[in-house]
């Protein structure tokens, strides 16, 4: 099998970074395992969108309700995902076409909020 990555696609009940690609290591018509902090985790296969590999842009992904109470003030609301190093990073409301990471110090376009091209 060629190695694959995924992602949530959607709200679910699982305790996965929203907007972080994480490896295939097995995949069947119902359901993909992944590895997540070197632990294997089943999930539906129906709630992940599976590429060859993580796009090279920045992934905006709006924090569920939850998790804004518990999050850092410039990480509630909408965020964005380094594709490089997986940091997190506060998103202006009009957002910019390309933005550098703070950590990694890399820059990258940004992913409309619903997934496709800036």
């Amino acid at each position: 099998m060629a190695i694959l990555f995924a992602r949530l696609q959607a709200d679910v009940p699982l305790k996965l970074r929203r907007g972080a690609w994480y490896r295939v290591i097995q995949l069947d018509d119902l359901q993909a395992v992944i590895e997540v902090n070197h632990r294997k985790i089943g999930v539906l296969r129906a709630w992940l969108e599976i590429q060859q590999r993580p796009p090279q842009r920045w992934t905006v992904v709006t924090a569920p309700e939850e998790a804004q109470r518990k999050a850092p003030p410039h990480l509630r609301g909408i965020y964005g995902v380094c594709p490089n190093c997986r940091g997190r990073a506060a998103l202006p409301k009009k957002l910019p076409r390309v933005l550098e990471c703070a950590k990694c110090r890399k820059e990258f376009e940004i992913s409309s909020p619903n997934g496709n091209g800036a």
